[in-house]
């Protein structure tokens, strides 16, 4: 399975904060250095410890559970869409803004501008919702790997092995191998165990994939993206009117769609397969 940590990067320079800033939950902010550009640009990500604020996720974390279980009692939900596989995006509502801009008081978004000049704007905000019981996702990365950009992923909740902490395959950023090389090349795996508050910046074309969440409760991981320099609004908080919105996943939400998700879940080796074909064309 690889190694297993809490973190198996964490390095930080560290800034004193000024009497009259804002705290968050660490006190502290971060700057870019070389140090860190260096491990960035080996490993493809950086993590950072306690810089959202825990009571307040915890809170957040309630509210997105709690309206999940809402919605899905009152037959609200698409059919499909990662209902199967356990895997959904949300996007976590205009609650959630004080997490972006406890990221830009310990310099996080200043850092993710620093490491590529193509964030130009405020980042897209969602959140990726492991549920129950849920099954591995297949390996991928995100968006298109000839178009990278940056992730800033927030821990809502403590993230270990038994709710599904990301498995991400080591330095397979630094190739442009498809779904088909990567199998053959067997990379090593690596599961990032995060403690509630902590952030990792990673780029895109990672390769990565979500884990099955063991315990009863939904997993909740907000995630802050720079894709096409960032969100087209001036405030990324007014998409879905604000509210906590469940979205699709890696599947869509057609018959078609559904009957392969069921399949690749009931079958992993046939999801491989059909992946390992189409990356070859």
């Amino acid at each position: 399975m690889g190694n297993w940590g809490w973190h198996s990067v964490c390095l930080a320079a560290l800034e004193p904060m000024h009497a009259n800033a804002p705290s968050h939950e660490s006190g502290t902010r971060y700057v870019l250095t070389d140090a860190l550009r260096r491990t960035f640009a080996d490993q493809g990500y950086l993590v950072f410890e306690s810089v959202i604020s825990k009571s307040q996720l915890a809170a957040l974390s309630q509210r997105i559970a709690g309206e999940f279980e809402k919605q899905q009692h009152q037959g609200r939900l698409f059919a499909g869409g990662g209902m199967v596989s356990g895997h959904l995006n949300c996007f976590p509502g205009a609650e959630s803004r004080f997490v972006y801009d406890q990221l830009r008081q310990a310099g996080i978004t200043e850092i993710v501008r620093g490491l590529t000049p193509l964030a130009v704007r405020a980042p897209n905000v969602g959140c990726n919702l492991n549920l129950p019981g849920s099954a591995p996702q297949n390996e991928h990365v995100d968006g298109y790997a000839s178009q990278p950009f940056l992730v800033a992923n927030v821990a809502a909740v403590d993230t270990n092995l038994d709710n599904g902490a990301m498995e991400v395959l080591r330095r397979t950023h630094l190739s442009d191998a498809k779904y088909w090389q990567i199998l053959l090349a067997r990379p090593e795996r690596l599961r990032l165990g995060l403690r509630q508050g902590d952030v990792v910046i990673r780029t895109s074309t990672l390769w990565h994939r979500g884990m099955p969440n063991r315990t009863s409760e939904p997993r909740p991981m907000l995630a802050f993206t720079w894709e096409d320099g960032g969100s087209a609004l001036t405030d990324p908080y007014q998409v879905h009117d604000g509210r906590i919105t469940f979205l699709p996943n890696r599947y869509s939400t057609d018959l078609k769609s559904r009957m392969r998700e069921r399949a690749f879940v009931t079958l992993p080796a046939l999801g491989t397969a059909y992946r390992a074909v189409r990356s070859l064309f």
